[in-house]
């Protein structure tokens, strides 16, 4: 590890709050197994999704996912400006239904944007 990294390291774990670097490397680890479980067919995860989307557009299609998809465990509707809404949707489960649940969205016509995390149910 160079001198620069393990520098650059401790400026982020100060600016984020942590007391040590064991806390940091802790955080990192989770997020590096949570991706590699997220990468796996295989496995269960939590995800957010946010997506953007005109305000006359597929509302109707999207509540049909919440029904369709038992994994959904809630969806929150934000109305933004200039004729867009927010969806976000929280769901858990298999890793092959949440991918196919955002296959499905994107799929939608008036879905301007996409964003999601996901977790493992791992934890440690």
């Amino acid at each position: 590890m160079t001198d620069e990294l393990l520098g650059r390291f401790d400026e982020v774990l100060a600016s984020k709050g942590f007391r040590s670097r064991s806390d940091g490397m802790r955080e990192a680890m989770r997020s590096f197994v949570d991706e590699a479980d997220w990468d796996s067919g295989d496995g269960e995860n939590q995800i957010v999704i946010t997506l953007i989307y005109d305000e006359i557009g597929p509302r109707g299609e999207l509540s049909v996912l919440q029904h369709r998809y038992e994994e959904i465990q809630m969806m929150l509707h934000l109305h933004l400006e200039k004729g867009q809404c927010m969806e976000v949707f929280i769901a858990r489960g298999p890793n092959h239904r949440l991918r196919e649940i955002l296959g499905r969205i994107r799929k939608i016509k008036g879905v301007r944007s996409i964003k999601f995390i996901s977790t493992s149910r791992s934890g440690g």
